[in-house]
């Protein structure tokens, strides 16, 4: 490393960590200051309509992904989301009045979406994104909370998050609102269309796809400068989403980017699986033919962000293989696990489904390997999570279901599969896995850079703690009288 890329690292570190002290002295001075606003009386029973409505948005937020961790307990909380700094757990927000939010007011419940603070007054983690609701419309939010109190209350008690300190202090998130968050609901441009505009409004509030497909900054929010350019999320890579036309999807026609967003998949496209499979599973494919070519119009309008180490569109890379009739009766590949090289682990392992040249199957229910997002990505992290963990995406009327190799073949024999795959059929000059790599995304992807900087803002806060106390001993030392020496 050169003393200039020194300079810069430790110059990174330490505006992270001043902004992490800021951030909680504010925290602390909000916490202090801004007790909880008492609770509104409960309003009158909602009506039909306004429970329709809140279910078709309750779906379009994606709530149950992350508030439901047993099917036969919608809402009921307990799904850990696994963080770069440890784990948060979807609470429960059935009507219950003892575990759920049964006693929530109308104020209590706007709030929460609004502003990130609950019914006691405590800050929500932003892994709830609050960001993006607070541009819901409160009578769409009241809607919401209209038709979770509508469904049968679920006693389950909330679990402990699993955060290391401070992150654990809930009210330094004060702090962390300082920097990344602007409160207030979503306005109309009256000089676009009013399908650009309820396009914006779903992308940007309850959809909340800024939250996955936008990089985070320092603090950890995200970076508006790059909106919708793409991001690392535990060991996932959400795609870049601009119109550009190599780095995005600006490639793609209007009908199969609707396709994808009811389906999850587009031939010689891509097939979704992790985050955007769920997202697809619970939330998208309920959406309105009207609400999905609204979102499309809003998405071709946004600001287009392209890489230049992209030769070509992610779904342009590959080709079919032969490799498989080569070792037809010559090497032994019915046992998949103990194969060695790479194009015996596709033969044991893939071969059977995505067919032996990797062209998959007819209709992609098994898709080709070549012309696939996911394998022409220069990153890798999503080609390994879906060799590790596998793919489940169940639709209206399919299911798409890919076994996992976790538990199957080894970190080495996972990364020369893996190699053999991106060379055949992805980018022939990506760089090589490593079994390192492998353990990595293991372990649910590398962890967040603000884990190392957290030493730096504490030790920075107390700094200024002990500066603060030095200061304040040395106004209240009384001073000595000064010598006078009579005139002369």
């Amino acid at each position: 490393m050169t003393a200039r890329s020194q300079f810069a690292c430790r110059l990174a570190r330490w505006i992270a960590g001043m902004a992490l002290v800021a951030g909680m002295a504010h925290g602390a001075a909000a916490a202090d200051a801004a007790p909880a606003a008492p609770s509104a009386t409960l309003a009158a029973p909602p009506n039909a309509d306004q429970i329709t409505r809140g279910e078709y948005l309750t779906k379009a937020a994606d709530c149950i992904a992350c508030h439901t961790v047993d099917q036969a307990k919608p809402f009921a909380g307990g799904y850990p989301l696994a963080t770069p700094f440890g784990t948060i757990y979807g609470s429960n927000i059935t009507p219950d009045k003892e575990t759920g939010i049964g006693n929530w007011s109308d104020e209590d419940f706007i709030r929460a979406l609004h502003n990130g603070v609950d019914d006691k007054g405590k800050h929500l983690y932003p892994a709830m994104p609050y960001a993006s609701y607070t541009k819901l419309s409160r009578d769409d939010v009241l809607a919401i909370k209209a038709y979770l109190f509508s469904l049968p209350p679920i006693q389950q008690k909330n679990l402990e998050n699993n955060l290391p300190f401070p992150l654990n202090q809930r009210w330094i998130l004060a702090g962390w609102n300082l920097f990344n968050f602007k409160p207030g609901e979503w306005k109309d441009d009256a000089a676009k269309s009013p399908e650009w505009n309820r396009g914006a409004y779903l992308v940007e509030g309850p959809a909340h796809c800024q939250e996955c497909h936008t990089p985070r900054n320092l603090t950890m929010g995200v970076d508006l400068k790059r909106s919708f350019g793409g991001a690392q999320l535990g060991g996932w890579t959400a795609f870049n989403i601009t119109p550009d036309p190599v780095s995005g999807i600006g490639g793609w026609k209007d009908e199969e980017v609707i396709q994808y967003l009811k389906t999850g998949l587009v031939p010689g496209k891509a097939s979704a699986a992790g985050g955007m499979a769920e997202a697809i599973e619970h939330s998208l494919q309920y959406m309105s033919d009207a609400d999905l070519k609204a979102i499309v119009t809003y998405m071709r309008s946004v600001p287009a962000i392209s890489d230049a180490a992209d030769k070509k569109p992610r779904y342009a890379w590959g080709q079919a293989a032969d490799d498989d009739a080569d070792l037809r009766g010559v090497a032994a590949v019915s046992v998949s696990s103990n194969a060695s090289g790479g194009a015996e682990l596709f033969s044991g392992n893939c071969a059977s489904c995505h067919s032996a040249s990797g062209s998959g199957v007819v209709g992609g229910y098994y898709p080709s390997l070549f012309s696939n997002s996911v394998v022409g990505a220069r990153e890798p992290g999503n080609l390994l999570m879906v060799i590790l963990n596998g793919v489940q995406r169940r639709g209206k009327d399919d299911e798409a279901f890919m076994p996992g190799f976790a538990d199957h073949l080894n970190d080495i024999q996972i990364a020369t599969l893996t190699n053999y795959i991106l060379k055949q059929y992805g980018q022939a000059d990506a760089p090589g896995i490593t079994p390192e790599m492998v353990k990595t995304q293991r372990q649910g992807g590398p962890a967040s850079p603000m884990l190392s900087l957290l030493p730096w803002g504490l030790a920075a806060a107390a700094l200024i703690v002990v500066f603060i106390l030095f200061s304040l001993f040395a106004r209240r030392r009384p001073r000595p009288a000064a010598s006078r020496t009579p005139p002369k």
